[in-house]
């Protein structure tokens, strides 16, 4: 149980790294895992705050991995939200084991949560909704 716990920090060290290197993007917010067939699921939202106003939208981005930290090619990811629209409501991850999808403001105030689960795993990030 211990080696699985430091593989997880380890995945998410690097992620952040990569998005770090990335020119500070969003870090992932939540990674979970794994799931019932070994896959770890982390969700980010390239933009936290849209308008509803500007008409403007976030892209969510998924990921799966392996307890191994390798890619997972051909996931169907589930997505849902709390407020907004989602582009799509269910995502298949390509060769680097991502997908994405946007997320449109909708006509209501407040925090979107985005959820993304895979297996028995789920991922959740926070998109502010504003006027």
């Amino acid at each position: 149980m211990k080696n699985k716990m430091t593989i997880k920090k380890l995945i998410l060290l690097f992620l952040i790294a990569i998005g770090i290197s990335w020119g500070c993007s969003a870090e992932v917010e939540e990674l979970t895992g794994p799931s019932s067939l070994g896959n770890i699921l982390g969700i980010t939202a390239s933009v936290n705050t849209i308008s509803i106003a500007g008409a403007g939208s976030t892209t969510i981005s998924v990921s799966v991995v392996t307890t191994d930290s390798i890619p997972v090619e051909g996931a169907t990811v589930a997505l849902t939200t709390t407020r907004g629209t989602l582009g799509a409501a269910s995502l298949t991850t390509n060769a680097g084991g991502g997908a994405t999808t946007t997320l449109a403001p909708g006509t209501t105030q407040g925090l979107a949560y985005v959820t993304a689960s895979i297996d028995n795993v789920f991922a959740t990030t926070a998109v502010s909704i504003t006027n």
